[in-house]
């Protein structure tokens, strides 16, 4: 009975680490720094952000690879708008 209650451990282990999968930015994809923020659980955005000089959420990035990298784009001086399944934009 232990070597099935240990597998059933490693089993329940296995099930639970799966569903804590780090979420990145989508590559070629454009983002706003706020919606950066808000889906960053593998990467935490706020350090490439500050690199750039651009940390209040109205700068829109772009996403440049599957490993989550960003790269700044503008400045939304209108605020920035998430668009959900498609880029982000400005608003103008």
């Amino acid at each position: 009975m232990n070597l099935v209650s240990a597998l059933l451990a490693v089993v329940a282990l296995v099930c639970v680490s799966g569903q804590v999968e780090a979420r990145n930015c989508k590559r070629n994809k454009v983002y706003c720094g706020s919606t950066l923020r808000s889906i960053a659980t593998g990467n935490n955005y706020d350090p490439v952000m500050e690199a750039t000089g651009h940390t209040d959420g109205n700068d829109l990035f772009y996403c440049t690879d599957y490993d989550g990298n960003i790269k700044w784009i503008q400045y939304c001086q209108g605020g920035c708008r998430d668009n959900d399944w498609k880029d982000d934009t400005c608003n103008w």
